[in-house]
């Protein structure tokens, strides 16, 4: 049974509309994984508002279930639930799944985005069941074996692997190289191996490539990766599509175009066959 993937949102920290983005599209993260009758959502940035209209469309009425795999609460993975519309039909049964927050937990935090400081509607206003999930690691969402990563970002991220029959799709949003960070020490070495390991012969690497070396100097601890990073990553981990994920905001269409081609000389350098290409809201494989 084949499996498909399509972006809905590909940007990091923040939306950003506009000339310069509309190839790439400027929506914060989400993205959509089906296969079969499984309606898996990875995060729920401003992306997932044009997903529920797809949805809702697609379902007309009927009920529908849909599990939503929350990477972490920071707002551009979380500020798009309020305008997802299959969640206000009374029908609809949403599972949302995250790991413990630092203080309050996930599930305080995603509701409290809602309270009324901040939103008209709050969270209990929303028709559809929502059943919040605290995961532990591996576990099955409907038959399918997920695992969690606990990433480096600042507060509390973990990645999601999904492991359909034959194609093994890692969703890594939110990370940054620990050699990146901390050198080539044998600490920091073995850090990046253990994520490599967990990647190990993916179909498909949605990984974050947020920063090119210039970004980093003075976003270095900021828990992203840059381009060349995810790279060495999909290499070292034998995946066999690495999709460069959560764009930088101000980088335009035309500085992602040159980050893929660097991507793919660097992935031919580095000795990997791995297909390179940088995401696209409205993307849509089949693997």
């Amino acid at each position: 049974m084949s499996v498909s993937v399509r972006f809905w949102g590909v940007r990091g920290s923040i939306a950003v509309p506009g000339l310069s983005t509309v190839r790439y599209g400027g929506n914060t993260s989400c993205v959509e994984i089906r296969q079969g009758g499984n309606v898996f959502i990875c995060d729920s940035g401003t992306g997932i508002r044009e997903l529920g209209f797809k949805l809702h469309k697609e379902f007309a009425g009927r009920p529908m279930e849909a599990d939503v795999f929350v990477t972490h609460t920071h707002w551009d993975h979380i500020q798009g639930w309020p305008f997802f519309a299959p969640a206000y039909s009374a029908k609809n049964r949403m599972r949302i799944y995250s790991a413990h927050g630092v203080g309050a937990g996930f599930e305080a935090i995603f509701r409290a985005q809602m309270a009324h400081n901040f939103f008209p509607v709050e969270i209990n206003d929303m028709a559809a069941k929502q059943e919040f999930v605290r995961v532990d690691n591996p576990f099955q969402v409907n038959g399918v074996p997920v695992q969690i990563l606990f990433t480096n970002h600042p507060g509390v991220n973990v990645a999601f692997r999904f492991d359909f029959p034959g194609a093994g799709v890692v969703y890594l949003s939110d990370h940054e190289s620990y050699r990146a960070l901390g050198g080539e020490r044998d600490f920091f070495t073995a850090k990046d191996r253990q994520v490599a390991e967990w990647c190990n012969a993916c179909e498909l690497l949605i990984c974050d490539s947020q920063y090119d070396d210039e970004d980093y100097k003075t976003k270095r601890g900021w828990g992203h990766c840059r381009w060349r990073d995810a790279v060495a990553l999909a290499v070292a981990s034998k995946a066999k599509r690495l999709a460069l994920f959560h764009h930088e905001p101000t980088r335009s269409d035309d500085g992602i175009d040159k980050i893929v081609e660097q991507s793919k000389a660097l992935a031919q350098e580095l000795g990997g066959d791995v297909e390179v290409f940088a995401a696209r809201e409205g993307q849509e494989l089949t693997l």
